[in-house]
C-alpha cells in the first residue's frame, strides 16, 4: 500500500445524446461517466491494451452510485478515481465527478475477476499494481441484502420483457455493465411513467447494483420490480433482471419527490403515497 494516495484524474464531456426529457444529464450515461473514468484510470496503471481480454476479464461485483446534483449538458465533467483496498479476488474504486466547481456524483464500485464466466482470483500482476496504490481507506459496505430478498419475492407488481439488442454487447462480447445499468432504470422507469406526481418531480438520489454474472443471451429479459420502502419524500425502487442463464442483476434505487421549480426535496402528497402503495412488494 502506498503511503501517498494515487489519484488519477481526466475530464469527460457529456454528449447531446445523454441527455433525458428532463434535459439534464440521464442517469444511466451518469452511471457511464463513472464507468469510463475508471476504465481510463485502469488504462493509465496496466497500459493501453488492458480494456480488453480474452482470458480473465475485471467486471464489477457491485456498485453504488450516488447522484448528488444534477448535471448539465454543454461543460464538461472533471473525474477523479482512487482504489481503495485490494484482495486477492476483487478490488474497490471509487470515483468522483465534478462539473463546474460543485461536486455532481459519487460511485464506488467493488471489481472482482471472470474467467468463463465464473469468479476467479485477481491475476498476481494485477493485484500487485492495485495493492500497490491502494489508499486503504475504506469503510465497510451495507450487505447487499436485497438480494437475498428478492429471490423470495414471487409476485411483482411491476413486469416487463426486453429484447437483448446487439448494443448491449460489450468489447468482450458479454452483456455489459453500462446495458445491466440501463435495465435497472426501464424496471423502474415501468413504474413511475403510470404516476400521477401532482405536479412534482422524481429524482434518483443513489443506485446500489449487484452484478450477478454477465453472460449474454438472445432470450427475452424479464424485468421486475416494486417498492419496498416509502418514506416522508423518497421511496425505494427494489428491481432485477433475469435471462435465460437465472438472475443476473439486482438493485436498489432511491427516489426522491422533488419541487420542480426549486428541485428541491419536497414533502410527499397523499395521494401519491397511496399510488406508491400499490406498487410495494
Amino acid at each position: 500500500m502506498t503511503d501517498t494516495p494515487v489519484t488519477f484524474q481526466c475530464t469527460l464531456t457529456p454528449r447531446f445524446t445523454d441527455l433525458d426529457t428532463w434535459r439534464h444529464v440521464n442517469n444511466s450515461r451518469i452511471y457511464q461517466l463513472h464507468q469510463e473514468a475508471r476504465m481510463q484510470a485502469h488504462l493509465d496503471l496496466h497500459g493501453p491494451d488492458a480494456w480488453f481480454s480474452d482470458d480473465v476479464r475485471l467486471r464489477p461485483i457491485r456498485s453504488i452510485t450516488d447522484f448528488r446534483r444534477v448535471t448539465w449538458y454543454g461543460s464538461d465533467v472533471k473525474a477523479q478515481v482512487q482504489v481503495l483496498a485490494c484482495t486477492n479476488d476483487s478490488y474497490r474504486v471509487r470515483s468522483e465527478l465534478f462539473q463546474n466547481g460543485e461536486h455532481v456524483g459519487t460511485q464506488q464500485a467493488v471489481m472482482g475477476a471472470f474467467a468463463k464466466g465464473q469468479r476467479v482470483d485477481l491475476p498476481q500482476v494485477i493485484r500487485e499494481r492495485l495493492d500497490n496504490i491502494a489508499t486503504g481507506n475504506s469503510e465497510p459496505l451495507k450487505p447487499a441484502d436485497y438480494i437475498d430478498s428478492i429471490k423470495t419475492i414471487t409476485d411483482f407488481p411491476v413486469t416487463q420483457q426486453l429484447t437483448p439488442r446487439y448494443a448491449d454487447l460489450d468489447a468482450d462480447s458479454q452483456r455489459s455493465e453500462a446495458a445491466l445499468a440501463r435495465y435497472m432504470e426501464q424496471a423502474r422507469f415501468g413504474a413511475i411513467r403510470h404516476l400521477d406526481l401532482g405536479g412534482l418531480g422524481i429524482l434518483i438520489a443513489s443506485m446500489d447494483v449487484s452484478y450477478l454474472h454477465f453472460r449474454a443471451g438472445w432470450e427475452p429479459v424479464g424485468l421486475r420490480a416494486g417498492i419496498s420502502r416509502v418514506g416522508n419524500s423518497s421511496f425505494v425502487f427494489t428491481g432485477c433482471a433475469t435471462s435465460e442463464h437465472g438472475l443476473q442483476a439486482v438493485a436498489n434505487s432511491v427516489m426522491v419527490v422533488i419541487d420542480q421549480a426549486s428541485s428541491r426535496p419536497a414533502p410527499m402528497p397523499n395521494a401519491l403515497r397511496e399510488q406508491l402503495q400499490t406498487l410495494t412488494i
